[in-house]
């Protein structure tokens, strides 16, 4: 699922994500995942059922008396629109479609989550990882190929269906390839650190030059080369939002593992980042990055200001049930009021866009699941003495990192963004094998 989704042009097409919604299908008939089957994860599971509820009742028919009386502007828009306006039943939805679309995306997600993180339980962290690196490793190199050639081609042969698309790798947005790469870097990072602090240490500095020349080639190797190559990736896709992020989840990642850093940890880390340093300097043109932070630097955040406060609007006028899940386009043809030669597809904040199409119906729900996705978190950390612990920081700096991108971008829309968001989740909050092996003791 995650190679398909990120490959198949990020799963933005619905050939695309179709595949997904039936291997989660799949996944939850062959694997039946344990759903709230503990006082540990119980809140979390139960968070997330209700926030997938919530969606699912935008899409039921109600009244109009009682519609009026939830969201009374829904008709005006639908007026507007000429979307049925003198029927007696509509759902809270302005987009059903969209909506159900949507909400099968969403429990696909949900599917992943829960079955990767038993699968996590069972062993399966590690690997996951390195696949996810390895699949990060190829889809980057295919962009840095794609900027070589045609920029505006997808794998250098396809033409984007959407008007104005800037492809990046297998996306048609370099911002959507960014929040991937946000994710699969820190998970990569935290594998080679989970895989240096296994190794007994040692004084000698020729001993650890030999135990690297000995690592050449390993599967850490190249989950190593991943990282490297990932970064460069980065920094060449001048998404000034993803830059940000990644500085911000560096700090987030050095104070969540300060505890557990020796001195070899930190001069090993520092290295790394020395190395990358050195391969970014060396292969990245950074005359577009330099060119994109002057006119941030000028102009600020753009056309992104004017449309957070449109975006308020929706906000405001449905902040009971929302407008339904994927369906800010829909209300923006009646809410843009900037300048229309660009049509405002998406809110460029993926908070307040869950707030216009879910409102505090589905917000507060997907609130309460992260707090106890975060407890969860916490408590599994500190029971995890081992180095897979590291997978676990690693993990929880990419979900700290999507989040920062998400205040000027909405890439975990993305199916591909979204099923990694779901198994990056679970390897942060899966329970560590040992612990089940010494319960059923």
């Amino acid at each position: 699922m995650i190679a398909w989704s990120i490959f198949a042009v990020g799963g933005v097409y619905a050939w695309a994500s179709a595949p997904l919604i039936a291997a989660a299908a799949l996944l939850a008939a062959g694997f039946r995942p344990r759903i709230a089957s503990s006082g540990e994860t119980r809140l979390l599971d139960v968070a997330l059922i209700v926030s997938a509820a919530a969606v699912a009742l935008q899409l039921i028919p109600l009244p109009s008396s009682f519609l009026r009386a939830i969201s009374p502007n829904s008709q005006m828009v639908r007026s507007t629109l000429l979307l049925s306006p003198n029927e007696d039943w509509h759902p809270v939805s302005l987009s059903p479609g969209s909506t159900a679309y949507a909400l099968a995306l969403l429990l696909s997600a949900m599917v992943t989550f829960w079955t990767a993180r038993q699968a996590c339980a069972g062993g399966a962290a590690r690997p996951l990882v390195r696949a996810v690196a390895i699949i990060g490793l190829l889809a980057t190199v295919a962009a840095i190929m794609q900027q070589a050639g045609n920029p505006l081609l997808i794998y250098g042969r396809w033409t984007a269906r959407d008007e104005g698309a800037r492809p990046f790798g297998p996306f048609i947005n370099r911002n959507h390839f960014a929040t991937w790469v946000l994710m699969g870097l820190p998970l990569a990072v935290g594998h080679v650190a989970a895989a240096v602090s296994a190794r007994k240490p040692t004084r000698r500095i020729a001993a650890e030059i030999a135990e690297l020349l000995q690592g050449l080639g390993t599967s850490t190797a190249w989950v190593a080369v991943a990282a490297a190559v990932m970064t460069v990736g980065l920094v060449a896709s001048t998404s000034r939002s993803a830059l940000i992020a990644l500085a911000v989840s560096i700090v987030a990642g050095a104070w969540i593992g300060r505890h557990r850093m020796d001195r070899r940890t930190r001069r090993w880390g520092l290295a790394g980042v020395i190395l990358i340093a050195g391969a970014v300097l060396a292969y990245v043109n950074l005359q577009p990055l330099l060119l994109r932070i002057e006119e941030t630097l000028a102009v600020g955040a753009g056309g992104r200001p004017e449309i957070w406060r449109e975006t308020l609007g929706v906000v405001r006028d449905f902040w009971i049930t929302g407008t339904g899940l994927a369906s800010y386009q829909t209300a923006m043809l009646v809410y843009q009021r900037m300048n229309r030669t660009v049509f405002v597809n998406q809110a460029h904040n993926q908070y307040l866009q869950l707030l216009a199409e879910g409102g505090v119906l589905v917000a507060i729900p997907a609130l309460i699941a992260v707090f106890s996705f975060a407890r969860l978190f916490r408590a599994r950390l500190m029971a995890d003495s081992s180095p897979s612990a590291w997978l676990r920081i690693g993990a929880v700096t990419a979900l700290i990192a999507a989040a920062v991108q998400s205040c000027w971008e909405t890439g975990l829309r993305m199916p591909a963004n979204g099923i990694l968001f779901a198994v990056t989740a679970a390897i942060a909050v899966h329970r560590p094998a040992h612990t089940i092996r010494r319960a059923q003791e």
